[in-house]
């Protein structure tokens, strides 16, 4: 019988197929003929094989001594079932294998882990107009530098060549106890293309998730934040060689895609209509509110800053400063950010993925909406004391690193962002589009102190008008000219960074060429147009760097960094090879 398995293996019989000839060739066995052929199908270079537990030499010998007499039937079928259990006490308890990254299995099913990488390297050719040489941007990316964060406009002259490693990912995956249990680590270490977040290897993922219930999913660790489309979808994915600047802006906190905290939601394979509630610290990843500050003298409703005498002085009514430089108070610990989703699949699930790679047969779509409220953002530079923005740098960093530059300086706020997304697919065509609004609340009423004219005395300047609001929306759309080979795609994106000012939008083009080399996203190579025309009208806080002297125009409280040169321009190429394995 084995070497009738054999014959058939060879021609590529499938392991449900030998199944069945074996339960057809069982009919006309007898029972010891079945325990001569004990053993296992085995997969090996694509084929199945049948590998019976005994030594082929050992049982020929004893097939022999059966039929001369030597030993019985009965301690024939001892030894074959005693080299059974040898065989399998002596199997490996796991299996290793290959398949869209190295995987591992215990033979239980209770641990399971995959190990993918995944490298994108980058060349960017930009050509920027006279306006970023002048002024540069000094409200949307400024840049936040040295010790104490100083406030930087963004320059640099026409044209730039750059090479950037710009996706470096190292995954883990897989689950623990049972199917129902999993886990998800991502590591990154690669190049920014700013100053404000230079590469270094950092946790990117890390978070187990329980599906043992379809209807309440429960996520914990650090992940993306389940807010709107464009966020969750991952980098490997896309139509594009970067996420539009509106995209990044309008994260669920203002400060990161990623953050730590929980989950609850419901299998998106099982239900048409999809739900996700979040609780997150609303900080960004690996870091939580312990890291804001603010400053306080012992004396109450005065605030804190250097000890004593200039250039800090304490304000009129208030005694010598008793704290050092440095914040000393978190008020804001106790903070925590609310996060909700709501998706419906109208037809199909098309899924998180940019493009039509799948070159659906039926119509794939879907409509989903969000609200995040992150409240108590400490953004600085709303006092005299340069403590305040050393304190709180990092929140500063990652404001101005997403382009949300225009709202520092504003003290203490509070974030309330809604999105709207809809996303079509079919036959290789793809349509998507999102909506975004984020009301913008500061807790220290009234307009941001911009100069004082009397050492310890009132604000006599103040800022032309408080900060708006910030609304943007963008839609995108590809199409397969070769089925799951060759994609064209075009997208436009539209930012008002403050409802309050004019002439400070910021319009985007984007039109991308893409070669699915394996016919998956896993091999790419992609070819991105992108201009972008940046609005420097309206106002925005900044601290120059040194700080005025005491008695200047502007003394050490905080000053307008405001110069501008008209519309910033920049048209960018991006050529990015991705491999994912």
């Amino acid at each position: 019988m084995s070497l009738l398995i054999r014959s058939y293996s060879s021609f590529g019989l499938s392991g449900v197929g030998l199944g069945l000839l074996l339960c057809c060739l069982s009919l006309f066995h007898s029972t010891d003929a079945i325990s001569a052929e004990a053993g296992r199908l085995v997969e090996k270079d694509g084929r199945y094989v049948f590998v019976e537990s005994m030594d082929p030499a050992m049982k020929l010998l004893l097939e022999r001594a059966v039929k001369q007499g030597t030993i019985t039937q009965e301690e024939y079928d001892g030894v074959v079932r005693a080299s059974q259990e040898r065989a399998y006490l002596l199997q490996p308890s796991f299996r290793a294998w290959y398949d869209r990254g190295f995987n591992l299995s215990m033979n239980d099913n209770a641990f399971f882990l995959k190990i993918r990488a995944r490298f994108a390297t980058r060349y960017t050719q930009r050509y920027r107009n006279d306006a970023y040489r002048e002024s540069g941007d000094s409200k949307n990316f400024p840049e936040l530098l040295g010790v104490f964060g100083d406030y930087r406009a963004n320059r640099s002259i026409d044209q730039s060549s750059t090479f950037n490693l710009r996706i470096a990912r190292l995954y883990f995956m897989g689950h623990l106890f049972s199917p129902d249990f999993r886990y998800y680590i991502q590591l990154a270490g690669e190049t920014a293309e700013n100053a404000q977040s230079p590469g270094a290897l950092s946790v990117l993922d890390m978070n187990v998730t329980s599906t043992h219930l379809p209807w309440m999913n429960v996520q914990v660790g650090q992940y993306k934040v389940y807010f709107n489309r464009s966020q969750i979808n991952s980098t490997a994915s896309m139509q594009f060689a970067s996420r539009a600047l509106v995209m990044d802006a309008f994260t669920a906190s203002g400060i990161n895609r990623r953050d730590v905290g929980l989950t609850i939601m419901n299998d998106e394979e099982v239900y048409p209509i999809n739900y996700y509630l979040g609780v997150f610290n609303g900080v960004g990843p690996l870091v939580n509110r312990f890291a804001q500050f603010n400053s306080e003298e012992a004396t109450v409703g005065c605030p804190g800053g250097a000890t004593g005498g200039n250039p800090f002085p304490s304000p009129a009514g208030c005694p010598t400063n008793t704290r050092n430089l440095n914040a000393n108070l978190r008020t804001n610990v106790n903070e925590l950010m609310y996060v909700a989703r709501l998706q419906a699949n109208l037809m199909g699930r098309p899924g998180y993925g940019e493009g039509d790679l799948a070159y659906s047969e039926s119509p794939q779509m879907a409509v989903g909406g969000g609200y995040a409220y992150n409240p108590s953002i400490d953004t600085s530079s709303n006092n005299a004391f340069v403590g305040i923005d050393l304190a709180n740098l990092h929140v500063r960093r990652s404001l101005a690193a997403l382009g949300n530059g225009r709202m520092l300086g504003q003290g203490v706020v509070d974030f309330s962002t809604w999105t709207l997304d809809y996303v079509f697919k079919y036959r290789g065509f793809s349509l998507q589009g999102e909506y975004w609004y984020r009301n913008v609340t500061r807790h220290n009423k009234g307009l941001p102190c911009m100069q004082t004219a009397v050492v310890g005395g009132p604000c006599t300047v103040f800022s032309p008008q408080e900060f708006g609001n910030s609304t943007g929306w963008t839609v995108q759309s590809g199409y397969y000219l070769i089925p799951r080979k060759v994609e064209v795609a075009a997208r436009y994106a539209w930012w008002d960074p403050d409802t309050r000012s004019g002439g400070d939008l910021i319009k985007q083009v984007d039109v991308s060429l893409n070669w699915f080399l394996s016919g998956t996203y896993d091999h790419q190579i992609m070819l991105t147009y992108s201009n972008i025309a940046m609005g420097q009208d309206g106002f925005a806080i900044g601290r120059s760097a040194p700080l005025p002297a005491v008695g200047a125009t502007f003394p050490s409280g905080t000053v307008p960094l405001d110069s501008r040169a008209g519309t910033l321009i920049e048209n960018a190429v991006r050529i990015q090879y991705q491999i994912f394995f």
